[in-house]
């Protein structure tokens, strides 16, 4: 398997890997990715390599969003900026698959640029927030704005997380913000990140999508609830919604082969009855 990683242009964390010559698919993180410390590297290239398996026979491209955002960047700005991404490296048709904060930023990516999105996958995304979500996340951005990375990531956990991690996570996380510094590479792009978020309304767009969309979330998503993600689904033509029952906005990573089972099959053409949980 081929594996790549570093920074396009100096700004903007890439991973790449699978198959160079494979049909080429593009995923755009969710708000975690503002939080990174440091430089790509060969562990986290890794890990991804692990979560995104189901797709080693494609050129898949995860692709954060760039450092040092500039001041007011919307969801719709951030995908303008990733369709120059698509075509400066010869990408489209992609396949996209966005998560969280990636899946607002695809619907804008998937409704302005219709000629680089060939199928894609929104996944824990609606087509804004909760009203529970719209209180969470502000919380977030009002303790990153006074730098307290520790009580953010702590909540950011009893928020998404299902099961034991939601009880269990919080409590390690504030014990090992005592020694640790959570204090990510640059703290304005948390701020904006979570602005972008707050302000996500895609309700007059989504008629404009034509590309095959999978929405896929949990049921029991705090952040994004069923009738919001359920908006996603109605308001674009070609739609399949995938409903996981008892999972969280953690559904990337709490229920990764499952999650990519269903959207690797959706990519590939299946539509019909049994194909989603």
């Amino acid at each position: 398997m081929d594996l790549d990683y570093g920074m396009l242009g100096g700004r903007r964390p890439y991973y790449r890997f699978g198959d160079t010559d494979g049909d080429p698919l593009l995923v755009l993180p969710g708000l975690s990715d503002a939080f990174q410390r440091g430089e790509p590297n060969r562990g986290i290239a890794m890990a991804l390599t692990g979560l995104y398996r189901e797709f080693s026979d494609r050129d898949v491209w995860v692709v954060g969003r760039r450092r040092h955002l500039p001041v007011g960047s919307s969801t719709r700005d951030m995908a303008a900026a990733y369709a120059t991404i698509v075509d400066e490296h010869d990408l489209w048709p992609a396949d996209v698959v966005g998560v969280s904060l990636g899946g607002l930023v695809a619907q804008y990516l998937a409704a302005d640029y219709p000629d680089y999105v060939g199928s894609v996958a929104i996944v824990s995304a609606g087509t804004r927030l909760g009203g529970h979500g719209e209180a969470a996340v502000k919380r977030w951005r009002n303790w990153a704005g006074k730098g307290k990375w520790t009580d953010v990531l702590a909540d950011t956990e009893r928020e998404v997380a299902d099961g034991y991690e939601k009880t269990i996570a919080p409590p390690l996380i504030q014990l090992a913000g005592r020694v640790a510094d959570f204090r990510p590479e640059v703290p304005a792009d948390v701020v904006l990140s979570c602005t972008a978020s707050l302000e996500h309304d895609s309700r007059e767009i989504l008629e404009t999508i034509d590309a095959p969309t999978l929405v896929a979330a949990g049921d029991s998503d705090r952040l994004f609830p069923e009738p919001r993600i359920r908006e996603v689904k109605d308001g674009i033509d070609d739609a399949t919604l995938a409903l996981f029952k008892g999972v969280g906005h953690n559904l990337a990573t709490s229920k990764p082969r499952e999650l990519n089972g269903v959207v690797s099959r959706f990519f590939d053409g299946f539509r019909g009855d049994g194909l989603y949980p």
